[in-house]
């Protein structure tokens, strides 16, 4: 081979390389958008513009319903006396704009042994949280409820109870429901099946991907066998996303904040409790990424959660 052609070769192939590279376009910025995603235990409120995408996460359960936000927790029952113990877990659902708490899901079997033992022991003193129990307790009750999922205004719930009698345990019992959380009441599942609503925060899509659409953009979801999570990403018109992350959860729900714009005062409601939910233990978690890289998927890639 000619060494001079050779060299010739190297340089022209090295100078195509460089204009390749000085010619190449930086990805383009996320879609305008704002909206909350709603996953088990945990909301995120993402904001994107030409700067890049913001989220924000937040140990929040938030249910919405009659264009109202609802967080919902739990909250414990404490009925102790010298010789019986009864514990228990009532579900409340608040209303972010108001404050205000209701119970919609009440330990209804701890709460009437208490007012029961109540009754027969007229004279037996409630305990403070600083007063010990006697060593040889009757009677016990211990209620823990958990907060399954949430879609729409439905709330999943599994309660548990186990029962002691002296050194003898009695019984134990669990329990699952569908609470509606507007009027406190269960509700069949093929109820919530055909829900409008629910479909609407929920998305459309089959077992392994789900689709939210919306004006400008999509949010997919797709179920990643390798790491058992959902993979969110925001999607252009014209099929580029951008990776916003993964959650957990099987359930996840989009509430848009954009097209139409949310008044202030559900703003600051909901501002507000994302700040209150750092006071539950748990450590608000905030991400800033600049024009994160843009990807094309073909048509056939539609979005899902299972």
């Amino acid at each position: 081979m000619n060494p001079v052609y050779f060299a010739a070769m190297r340089y022209t192939t090295a100078v195509t390389l460089v204009l390749a590279a000085a010619c190449a376009l930086p990805p383009p910025p996320p879609p305008t958008a704002e909206f909350l995603v709603s996953a088990g235990d945990q909301t995120f409120w993402i904001r994107s513009d030409e700067s890049g995408l913001r989220i924000r996460g937040s140990p929040l359960i938030l249910a919405r319903t009659g264009g109202r936000y609802y967080e919902v927790y739990v909250g414990v029952i404490d009925r102790a006396f010298p010789r019986a113990l009864f514990s228990g877990e009532r579900v409340f659902r608040r209303d972010l704009a108001t404050g205000d708490s209701a119970v919609i899901y009440d330990d209804t079997v701890v709460v009437q042994m208490a007012a029961d033992y109540r009754r027969r022991h007229p004279r037996a003193p409630m305990l403070g949280p600083d007063d010990d129990p006697d060593d040889n307790i009757e009677v016990s009750a211990v209620g823990e409820t958990d907060i399954l999922n949430v879609l729409g205004p439905y709330v999943a719930i599994e309660h548990r109870v186990a029962v002691e009698h002296g050194v003898e345990h009695s019984a134990d019992d669990t329990t699952r429901a569908v609470i509606d959380l507007r009027s406190g009441k269960p509700v069949e599942l093929d109820l919530v099946l055909r829900d409008t609503t629910v479909r609407e925060a929920a998305g459309e899509g089959g077992v392994s991907n789900r689709r939210w659409r919306h004006d400008g953009y999509d949010i997919v979801s797709r179920y990643d066998s390798a790491q058992k999570a959902n993979a969110l990403a925001m999607r252009d018109r014209r099929g580029r996303e951008w990776k916003l992350g993964t959650v957990s959860s099987s359930y996840v729900q989009i509430f848009w904040l954009d097209k139409p714009s949310v008044d202030a005062r559900t703003r600051h409601a909901l501002s507000r409790a994302f700040n209150d939910a750092t006071t539950y233990g748990e450590r608000i978690q905030q991400a800033s990424r600049k024009k994160p890289e843009a990807k094309s998927f073909s048509r056939r890639a539609v979005g899902y959660q299972t």
